[in-house]
């Protein structure tokens, strides 16, 4: 600015040095960073990734106010299988059998609800008395650990008297909906493993008791998804 005798003032402005000061003297003036928003997407439990995916709409070129539009939606991975047919027939008494392709990839760290619906079946054609049963649990893969809360009685029959094996082969089923939850920090597959068991555990019961086992209900089967990062 002029002064008296024709003399030019300068004045500096005078800054804060705080450092949470984002005005800076450049050589061409001052200076304002500007706030850019970015959204995220869902991955890990902890760290910027969530099961919620949070969108931005940043506002148009040169519009003042620079109005941002921020959203969120819930996002979790989820899928669905239908297993197959497990035969148990030559199984050994308590031996685990892997229900065929009833795996499931848990894509993700965090929190699954694990879910099988399953259908077993015992059939005999002897007589004498017999207990048949078949039950099932969901089992870690990579720990062979089984999940807590899984394991369920598929279907379990006593019969106490004797069955004429002249009036044709007997048979008995039962269902079971075989769930828990799981925590993982890493992808991690699960799958479901089934065991008979006999009754009297002679070798006539043993030999003739036949029993399977499938997950591949028509519009059921077997179901994960994440609850929570």
């Amino acid at each position: 600015m002029a002064g008296a005798c024709g003399r030019t003032y300068r004045i500096d402005p005078k800054l804060d040095p705080a450092a949470c000061n984002s005005l800076s003297q450049t050589a061409s003036g001052l200076l304002t960073p500007r706030t850019e928003v970015t959204g995220i997407a869902p991955g890990t439990a902890v760290g910027t990734e969530r099961s919620v995916d949070v969108d931005v709409t940043p506002p148009a070129t040169g519009a003042c106010p620079a109005n941002w539009t921020v959203g969120a939606r819930l996002t979790p991975v989820f899928g669905t299988r239908n297993a197959g047919m497990a035969d148990l027939r030559t199984s050994a008494q308590g031996q685990q059998v892997v229900l065929p392709f009833s795996q499931v990839l848990l894509p993700e760290p965090g929190v699954y609800r694990l879910t099988a619906h399953l259908f077993g079946i015992a059939t005999w054609n002897f007589s004498g008395r017999h207990i048949a049963s078949i039950s099932a649990l969901w089992v870690n893969t990579t720990t062979n650990a089984f999940v807590p809360g899984s394991p369920r009685w598929v279907l379990l029959h006593d019969e106490p008297g004797t069955v004429n094996s002249d009036t044709g082969l007997k048979s008995i089923g039962g269902n079971a909906v075989c769930e828990g939850f799981v925590t993982i920090a890493a992808p991690t597959t699960f799958e479901i493993r089934a065991l008979r068991a006999t009754g009297d555990g002679s070798t006539l019961a043993n030999a003739n008791l036949q029993h399977y086992l499938t997950g591949g209900i028509p519009q059921q089967g077997i179901l994960w998804q994440k609850v929570s990062d």
